[in-house]
């Protein structure tokens, strides 16, 4: 049932927040209509805002109904259905492992491909990331590579990168962090064009990055072998940190899309099977989403959330399995508009935005309660800053350009 809520009415916020991990009922399905061989598994890749994309064995699909049925899509370079996928600026960048030219975008979700200038070779596009003017891609081997909206040129930006083995990139605001293997954290406050440690209280042995995220306005690190950390200063000091229960034998997969955070861990031992959780509150509070879902080393390839359904691909370690798909208890209602968060709100000075994947690249109005524009600007990122100290005291209404992110009220103090 729909109800329509005035925003300004809004007056109290109460937050429950539940200690333990919560069981949710909903059922996972198989979404593998049109993917004709399993044998190697598949792996979810990225979405437009029409289109998944995932692929199997040497094809690469997509799906324009949400995962109900999928097409074969063409591959960017023959035999090579990519490794990652980003939308930004109406194109779908895709980021490759071959020896060639790494990474091509398209405007017509992937019929047809063009390249890139100076883009990456002989390593692996493991993903993309993209700021208010640039879109960024980080490599197996070659560090990060940057190109100026709407991403036609790549530079190569590793100054003072210390490790160019990157698994991972975070936006903080105007901040870039960069999550390496051999390197611990590299900060970057110009973009990109420098990069500077960020590893004071990490210890030596802790510098093989495995999962580097934002969660309650902290920032938080998992090594591969097994250190955990956070910071709350935006990484110039790191603490241990004691994890969480429901990490078990060690966390797999952090991903985020608006305010929802998923996370993937090991549980082998005791019999406990791997597990999947969704927090929808910066992590007070997380429920099992695991379900239904099928084999005991879940393997997961890629969680993608898309229009109220989170989407799983089991890899070659489960072939046959495919991709799996959980619709309408992840926070969003499918159909409905997505939802972005705010904190801290009330604010006074600069508040932090959460935004959805697929809000990057549009439009933003803040307007005050007689519907006047006083900020504007563009998205870049899935997280972005707003500085409201010049504005008066009072409610005011934040908006995205389109109908697929649902308002949010903003208090300043």
């Amino acid at each position: 049932m729909n109800r329509s809520i005035n925003p300004f009415s809004l007056s109290l916020l109460v937050i429950s927040i539940v200690l333990g991990p919560r069981e949710s009922s909903a059922q996972w399905s198989q979404s593998n209509t049109g993917i004709t061989d399993l044998s190697q598994g598949a792996y979810m890749l990225g979405a437009s805002p029409t289109h998944l994309f995932a692929k199997a064995g040497s094809t690469l699909y997509r799906s324009a109904d949400n995962g109900d049925t999928w097409t074969v899509a063409t591959n960017p370079v023959a035999l090579n259905p990519t490794e990652s996928g980003f939308a930004v600026g109406g194109r779908y960048f895709a980021g490759l492992n071959a020896s060639t030219d790494c990474i091509y975008y398209t405007t017509d979700n992937g019929s047809t491909w063009n390249p890139v200038s100076n883009a990456p070779q002989t390593t692996v596009v493991r993903g993309f990331l993209a700021n208010s003017t640039h879109v960024f891609a980080y490599t197996s081997t070659g560090g990060v590579f940057r190109a100026p909206l709407p991403g036609d040129f790549w530079t190569t930006v590793n100054t003072g990168l210390s490790s160019t083995n990157v698994i991972g990139m975070l936006l903080v605001g105007n901040e870039l962090f960069a999550n390496t293997i051999g390197g611990g954290v590299l900060k970057s406050t110009d973009g990109g064009s420098s990069w500077s440690a960020s590893n004071t209280g990490i210890a030596p042995g802790d510098l093989n990055g495995e999962n580097l995220w934002v969660m309650g306005g902290a920032l938080f690190y998992t090594a591969q072998g097994g250190g955990k950390y956070t910071s709350t200063d935006g990484g110039a000091s790191w603490s241990t940190w004691a994890g969480l229960t429901q990490f078990g034998l060690g966390l797999l997969e952090v991903k985020r899309f608006g305010n929802n955070l998923y996370m993937e861990t090991r549980h082998f031992a005791g019999g406990i099977r791997d597990s999947l959780y969704l927090s929808a509150d910066e992590g007070a509070s997380w429920m099992n989403i695991t379900g239904n879902l099928n084999a005991a080393d879940l393997n997961g390839s890629g969680i993608i959330e898309n229009n109220g359904c989170v989407f799983l691909g089991y890899n070659l370690i489960s072939p046959g399995q495919g991709i799996y798909r959980r619709c309408g208890a992840t926070g969003v209602e499918e159909g409905h508009a997505a939802s972005m968060r705010v904190f801290p709100n009330p604010g006074e000075g600069r508040i932090t935005v959460v935004l959805p994947q697929h809000a990057i690249g549009s439009d933003y109005r803040l307007v005050d309660i007689t519907g006047a524009e006083v900020l504007r600007g563009r998205i870049g990122g899935a997280q972005m800053d707003l500085d409201l100290s010049a504005l008066a005291a009072g409610a005011y209404l934040l908006r995205v350009e389109g109908d697929r992110v649902a308002p949010v009220r903003v208090v300043k103090r």
